[in-house]
């Protein structure tokens, strides 16, 4: 099952970009988390730290494309540079505000800054993995690129819970922006991130055919994307709030959808499954919403984990299924834009979907949270059989 890693890892110089890649991940495992430690802990207010951490949310979201269409014309040496330096001196300018016990609005006014300079590794990782013509090592590729999306949710928060439990906050936030600047500048120093910057330079016929938005089959793929992580954050409060029910931890089932999904990726990596990308991807998330609707019923603790694992398991392979989508929809020449669309999509999809299932919950039974799952991610299932299958048949 190995062998798909083994080829794909053997490239020359993707080793280092698959490692870096890793410690760039890690920044968005540890942020949410330090940050709403560290400004509960500096104003006592937990409304406070949730501004912040959606300031920091909303920023990201926003500012993603921005970065990645930046990549695309200036390349990504000094794409990289600039946006790990301008997010490090956002950290820092958030630090100091901590410690001179500044007011709330610049706690949100720096944590917003430090989201809008998050550096694209992501995006320029990936277009790295595109540019791969064997079908297997791409795949591979990104796989890993999904598997590391759902380990730093797992590891993240342990690096940030361990620095809480032994000095203040405002530590974990300093280590999460250390963290961020190493894994951007080990990136940056990789060879094959410097090759993609001399071909993009040396390519004078490139800047002409750059484009200024996305067209309607990428627009589409986001669309299905965002769907999805409607789904993803809808589930996340409903299983929270179905463990209160049932007396649990939620960890339980945090770490089921977790363990699920990490599984899935792994193997979606190693193994090619039948039918083209849209069908795999329907697939995908059509059971995930079969499953949702099914947990919905509020099923007893060894049925609710097996359901959860399953889910965690239906959608694990849509990160890397998404990204192979948008490389094939997209000329190289745009693809860093274009993935790192893909950023705001997961983000503002988990939002929506954290809300939207928030608010149900409060007010009704846990099958009308998981009804707004099931929903989009069956209505993401629906959209990719009626449009995108002929496009992408065998």
């Amino acid at each position: 099952m190995v062998a798909g890693y083994r080829a794909a890892l053997a490239i020359p110089g993707v080793a280092r970009v698959v490692a870096a890649v890793l410690v760039c991940y890690l920044l968005a495992g540890m942020v949410n988390l330090s940050l709403l430690t560290s400004a509960t802990q500096a104003t006592a207010s937990y409304t406070i730290a949730g501004a912040v951490v959606a300031a920091y949310s909303a920023a990201v979201a926003v500012s993603a494309p921005i970065w990645g269409r930046v990549v695309d014309r200036r390349g990504p040496l000094w794409t990289l540079a600039a946006a790990s330096t301008a997010q490090a001196t956002a950290f820092v300018g958030y630090i100091t505000v901590l410690v001179v016990d500044a007011p709330a609005p610049s706690l949100i006014a720096t944590a917003a800054a430090a989201g809008s300079c998050t550096p694209p590794a992501s995006a320029i990782a990936k277009r790295i993995f595109a540019k791969y013509d064997d079908p297997g090592s791409r795949r591979a590729l990104f796989a890993i690129s999904g598997l590391f999306s759902e380990l730093v949710f797992v590891v993240g928060p342990l690096i940030v819970g361990g620095i809480v439990a032994i000095a203040h906050p405002t530590l974990a936030v300093a280590v999460t922006a250390a963290v961020s600047l190493a894994g951007v500048w080990w990136l940056r120093g990789a060879p094959a991130v410097r090759e993609l910057a001399a071909a993009q330079a040396g390519d004078p016929s490139a800047e002409p055919r750059r484009r200024t938005g996305l067209d309607a089959a990428q627009l589409h793929v986001l669309a299905v994307v965002t769907l999805g992580a409607v789904a993803i954050g809808a589930l996340q409060v409903s299983v929270v709030a179905h463990a209160a029910h049932l007396g649990l931890n939620p960890g339980l089932f945090v770490a089921g959808l977790a363990c699920g999904g990490v599984l899935a990726s792994f193997t979606y990596g190693a193994r090619s499954l039948p039918g083209s990308l849209p069908t795999q991807l329907a697939v995908a998330l059509g059971l995930y919403g079969v499953l949702i609707v099914a947990f919905g019923t509020g099923p007893g603790i060894v049925i609710s984990v097996v359901l959860v694992l399953l889910a965690g398991a239906a959608t694990g392979p849509a990160d890397a299924i998404e990204a192979l989508l948008i490389a094939d929809h997209t000329p190289g020449h745009a693809q860093s834009e274009a993935f790192a669309a893909l950023t705001t999509a997961n983000w503002l999809g988990f939002a929506a979907g954290s809300a939207l299932a928030g608010t149900a919950i409060d007010r009704a039974p846990l099958w009308a949270a998981t009804t707004i799952a099931g929903a989009a991610a069956l209505a993401a299932a629906l959209s990719l059989v009626m449009r995108l299958g002929p496009e992408h048949a065998g």
